[in-house]
């Protein structure tokens, strides 16, 4: 008699994956860990994904991925721009789509941003980076023309995003309550803007 899946185990198993992913990367999840966590045995688990890598596309799609990178373009422009402006930065309708898309699939962007060496998402936290210092730059260029660029400073501000990555990787792996992952993402970007407004002033100080 042919073996039944259900779909409960399923989700079961999704959950539990995706958990076991967020905590531990790919590399370091395993499909005992996975299956234990889903209340299975290994066997079991085998039974309705053949591979760790069958698993781990079945939990970050990539759909999601293409959708949170194209959230991301549209905020980190508004975020460039709330930095070389001086306005407050506040949560408008894109801002809060993105959020909204953070806390419906949180443990998936923790693997994206900071958990994926191993799989075909290996270079998206550097991706990650890359957008914001680049986007960054080009708005501090439009807005100060002739503003030099040394070696130093994009290397200051690539730390300075490589920081971001880890940091909102680290909110959402820590707070599974809404309202805590708001606060604690709101109270990250009261440091971080204005330490960019600063090293901003600075960059165009320099000779």
């Amino acid at each position: 008699m042919p073996q039944v899946l259900k779909d409960e185990v399923r989700e079961r198993i999704l959950v539990s994956a995706l958990q076991v992913f967020a905590a531990h990367g790919y590399v370091g999840a395993t499909m005992t860990a996975i299956a234990e966590g889903a209340g299975l045995g290994t066997a079991s688990l085998y039974r309705y994904y053949a591979s760790k890598g069958e698993l781990f596309d079945a939990v970050v799609t990539p759909a999601l991925a293409e959708r949170f990178e194209s959230l991301l373009d549209q905020r980190v422009r508004a975020l460039a721009h709330a930095v070389l402006s001086g306005t407050p930065q506040r949560v408008d309708d894109r801002g809060e789509e993105m959020l909204r898309f953070w806390v419906e699939n949180r443990l998936a962007v923790v693997v994206l941003l900071d958990r994926a060496e191993g799989t075909a998402y290996a270079h998206y936290g550097e991706r990650f980076v890359e957008q914001l210092v680049s986007t960054t730059l080009a708005q501090i260029r439009a807005t100060h023309p002739g503003v030099r660029v040394s070696a130093a400073a994009r290397f200051v501000l690539t730390r300075i995003f490589e920081n971001t990555r880890r940091m909102l990787a680290a909110i959402l792996a820590e707070h599974e309550s809404e309202r805590a992952l708001r606060e604690a993402i709101e109270g990250f970007w009261s440091y971080q803007i204005p330490g960019l407004r600063g090293f901003t002033a600075w960059m165009n100080g320099q000779p």
